[in-house]
């Protein structure tokens, strides 16, 4: 069984660092350390979400026992932990980028 907590934390720290060395080189710069911390763990929420879309929209219902009949909300939940985590991550890079650029 994969720990999706241990690859939605690596897949963060390799977008983590990928965004460091971005801004090192273009910049020469480093950026906040809780630009890098929001961005990884805006990550996890992303692999998360998709995690719990995908099982609760796939699973059927005898496995979801009493889950079964909010199946629709789980999803529209699992969508919106995505969305707010995708745009945390734009708004964080963004925000980081025009602060290393001043």
């Amino acid at each position: 069984m994969l720990n999706l907590n241990l690859i939605g934390l690596y897949a963060g720290m390799i977008f983590g660092g990928c965004f460091l060395l971005f801004a090192f080189v273009r910049y020469k710069r480093i950026p906040e350390f809780l630009d890098v911390a929001i961005i990884i763990l805006s990550c996890t929420g992303v692999v998360i979400g998709v995690d719990l879309g995908f099982i609760a929209s796939t699973i059927p219902d005898t496995e979801l026992g009493k889950l079964a009949e909010h199946r629709v909300p789980v999803v529209l939940g699992a969508l919106a932990v995505i969305w707010t985590s995708v745009g945390s991550i734009y708004k964080t890079c963004k925000q980081a980028i025009d602060a290393l650029k001043s």
